[in-house]
């Protein structure tokens, strides 16, 4: 795993540029998943691959500083709960919104140690793999801060959305667990504005509040030019 920063991906201030949702990058529903080697909680090593074994698996992406996937998490615990015949991931990716408390992460070492703080805080009860500082693995799936995919257990991604929303995933996840199929669709963005989303960037500190409120409006707008909140 890659033990340092070189590149740019990590960025150390948020701003609504960094996400543009009208440029669908990644793998996408129909193609084959991506393998890369990820890390542990306890600092092994592993890859994807060992996770597409014999049931259809439910990546989703996510941070300690990111609203969306904050909110998600009670209602993915009891999805998880629902179709145990499926398996459920999170993939640690970069600080969707890093500031003085949680910075961006600089090493392999601080953002295992964000991953894990991340698992205490919100109660994710999921395996949770996290990926190297240089984002090698979320760039394959295309750097949303809380995306999700449904892979097959012979890597073809049955269904991808660059966000996810919780209740429609309750459908969509009973279909796969049925052996049934799933039309590809973005899942409609729900506004990050739930105490427990918003209590996410107090974990940043307020470097983060303040660039998440300085860029609200742009941050709207990009959402609202695909038509999806």
């Amino acid at each position: 795993m890659t033990n340092t920063q070189s590149n740019t991906y990590g960025y150390r201030r948020f701003t609504p540029e960094e996400y543009d949702f009208t440029v669908d990058e990644g793998l996408q529903a129909g193609d084959t998943f991506k393998d890369a080697e990820l890390c542990t909680l306890d600092g092994q090593a592993v890859h994807l691959s060992d996770y597409l074994k014999d049931k259809p698996l439910v990546l989703e992406t996510g941070s300690m500083t990111c609203p969306m996937y904050a909110q998600s998490v009670p209602p993915m615990m009891k999805l998880m709960e629902k179709y145990s015949e499926l398996d459920h991931v999170l993939m640690y990716v970069r600080e969707a919104h890093p500031g003085e408390l949680q910075p961006q992460h600089r090493t392999a070492a601080e953002k295992i140690d964000a991953a894990k703080k991340t698992k205490r805080r919100y109660g994710d009860a999921r395996t949770i793999l996290v990926d190297d500082v240089n984002g090698t693995a979320h760039q394959h799936y295309g750097t949303m801060p809380n995306s999700i995919f449904v892979i097959a257990p012979d890597g073809k991604i049955l269904f991808r959305s660059i966000w996810n929303n919780a209740d429609d995933m309750n459908a969509i996840l009973g279909a796969v667990a049925k052996g049934q199929p799933v039309q590809p669709r973005e899942l409609k963005a729900v506004p990050p504005f739930s105490f427990r989303a918003v209590r996410t960037l107090f974990m940043g500190g307020i470097v983060a509040i303040w660039d998440f409120v300085r860029g609200l409006h742009r941050l709207v707008a990009n959402h609202k030019k695909v038509g999806n909140m």
